[in-house]
């Protein structure tokens, strides 16, 4: 498979067909691009800044391809859980069902107070699936057809 990085979660922007991690932030439709690699990935985009010691764009939603969110789930188990890292044939994994009894009782940490997590070997998860979801759809939305009251 070309281009996959691994499991992903986190926020990401599509500019001119390139996806860059991002932050994103609704209130003021701002979409922020950070990379720290020596040189200037787009320099039609991106601006050195001392302060973060790195190549910065700030963009809005609308200069942007498109801007999502996205997190890596599968099934351990017949449990589903978040894929948080994979290194070496081994997944950290969160819990991400509503069982957090079940949880404890097959080896995951309790790390919040309704937060579970472990490790677990690659070859055990199923299901293996990407869920992205549209951060900007509810302003297009309404933009496009106007605001719903």
């Amino acid at each position: 498979m070309t281009g996959y990085t691994g499991p992903r979660s986190g926020q990401y922007a599509v500019v001119r067909g390139v996806t860059h991690p991002c932050t994103y932030s609704p209130n003021d439709d701002r979409v922020v691009l950070k990379t720290r690699q020596s040189d200037n990935p787009d320099a039609t985009l991106f601006t050195w800044h001392d302060r973060y010691g790195g190549w910065v764009a700030q963009l809005t939603s609308q200069q942007c391809d498109r801007v999502y969110t996205a997190r890596t789930y599968a099934r351990w188990q017949g449990h589903r859980v978040a894929i948080d890292l994979v290194t070496a044939g081994t997944a950290a994994v969160t819990y991400a069902d509503d069982n957090g009894g079940w949880a404890s009782e097959n080896g995951f940490t309790q790390v919040d107070k309704y937060e579970y997590q472990r490790e677990v070997s690659v070859s055990e998860l199923a299901d293996v699936h990407e869920v992205q979801r549209d951060l900007a759809f509810n302003r297009w939305r309404d933009q496009t057809f106007g605001v719903r009251t």
